[in-house]
């Protein structure tokens, strides 16, 4: 098996958890309902698509498909050139989301209207830098009181990952992959190594 990036780490070299468990996942989105409507929405949206903050950043109105309750991002983390130096195509990922979430995006981002006037559809629907992103997810955390190498947007995506996989009807290492925008199924079969951790969270929880 080819090893894994050290993005791809679920642990830290001493043990830590990389990653959120499903009741801090919940924790965070609850905590991101006190922001401000765009950044309330930002946090949503990193929860339910495992983005990365750049990706989510680099969202426009006509990526989100309010007809089929989708959001497309342009994968960035890939790289950009291939083995032998050529420039390499744009790839792109398309993600289900709930229909509330669509809601959301279209009352505070007028989505409909942009849509119908066809005007500004290529612009990001947000305008902040990635620094103030990542301010915006670390107060969230800090409200939620999540601390730990796990508080970080990239805790966020892996626990989105774990999360496709921990429930009663897993997804597909494929279909995983191409949500999560990986180019090879051996780096989602990391997310395996914490299902076994957090099953057991979810069935201790029944009992407290």
């Amino acid at each position: 098996m080819a090893e894994t990036s050290p993005e791809m780490r679920l642990f830290s070299p001493e043990g830590e958890r990389l990653y959120l468990s499903a009741d801090e996942r919940e924790r965070f989105l609850k905590a991101a309902l006190e922001e401000e409507r765009e950044n309330r929405l930002f946090c949503a949206v990193l929860h339910y698509t495992g983005a990365r903050p750049s990706e989510a950043l680099d969202l426009t109105p006509e990526r989100i498909s309010l007809s089929d309750g989708t959001l497309t991002f342009k994968t960035l983390k890939k790289r950009k050139k291939d083995s032998e130096g050529r420039l390499k195509q744009p790839k792109f990922r398309t993600i289900p989301v709930p229909d509330k979430l669509i809601d959301e995006l279209d009352l505070v981002f007028d989505l409909r209207r942009i849509d119908r006037t066809g005007k500004a559809t290529n612009s990001p629907l947000w305008t902040i830098s990635r620094s103030t992103a990542w301010r915006i997810v670390k107060r969230v955390m800090d409200r939620a009181g999540i601390t730990g190498k796990q508080a970080t947007s990239k805790g966020l995506r892996h626990g989105f990952g774990i999360a496709m996989l921990a429930g009663n009807k897993p997804l597909p290492l494929n279909i995983l992959r191409d949500l999560m925008g990986h180019t090879d199924t051996k780096t989602t079969e990391i997310y395996l190594q914490a299902i076994g951790s957090e099953k057991r969270q979810l069935v201790m929880q029944a009992w407290e």
